[in-house]
């Protein structure tokens, strides 16, 4: 076969496609914060955003500034006072161990909570790309499929009361082809029976497919 050679000449006669529009996405923390999912402009945030100290733990407030010891807590919190007898014990110092944790201190109990890393949220957690799952991909009659969607709504709330920067930005599956979009259609049929909401397939004539 011939070669034809790639030069400036064919370079100038390539098309150039257009520029991608200019975005500037909402960052949080600058000018503003993401607060239970929603923006919130730096000059509302007062009262709004920025947390009450006193509301914020159980943690006396007057306690010094200082690391804690290197693999335990500086708060005994056992029933025996010496560290070896609790009424729930964690296993996992991750997102969902730390909130495990967290729901149980609204109780009168002793909870321990046990990480085998230097430093919590080393695993998993440390690992995820950062998207909270809605469960429409999940098997019906799963562990995953039965929380998953329950999970997803508890976190706006979640977010005003910790402020992580939860944005609610969506979901997009692309569907290009004929057997793509029959997957799309099996996402949104598995998505409603686990009880996902919001979910619609947008269709583009001659274009692509989307859930």
């Amino acid at each position: 076969p011939s070669i034809h050679p790639f030069n400036q000449q064919t370079v100038n006669n390539m098309s150039t496609p257009p520029p991608p529009p200019v975005r500037h996405p909402k960052q949080h923390g600058v000018k503003g914060v993401y607060y239970g999912g929603d923006w919130v402009d730096i000059e509302d945030c007062i009262g709004t955003y920025n947390p009450n100290p006193e509301a914020c733990s159980g943690c006396p407030h007057n306690t010094p500034a200082n690391p804690c010891p290197r693999s335990k807590t500086r708060h005994d919190a056992s029933n025996d006072g010496k560290g070896s007898s609790y009424d729930v014990v964690v296993i996992g110092a991750g997102c969902v161990g730390g909130a495990i944790a967290r729901e149980l201190s609204k109780y009168k109990i002793s909870v321990l909570v046990l990480e085998a890393a230097d430093d919590v949220s080393q695993g998993a957690t440390k690992g995820n790309s950062g998207i909270v799952h809605s469960g429409y991909d999940d098997t019906p009659g799963s562990l995953r499929a039965k929380y998953c969607w329950k999970g997803n709504q508890m976190f706006a709330e979640l977010d005003k009361e910790l402020r992580f920067g939860y944005q609610k930005n969506g979901s997009l599956v692309l569907a290009t082809n004929d057997a793509e979009k029959e997957i799309l259609q099996e996402l949104l049929e598995r998505g409603e029976t686990n009880g996902v909401k919001y979910l619609k397939i947008l269709n583009r004539e001659g274009g692509t497919v989307a859930l």
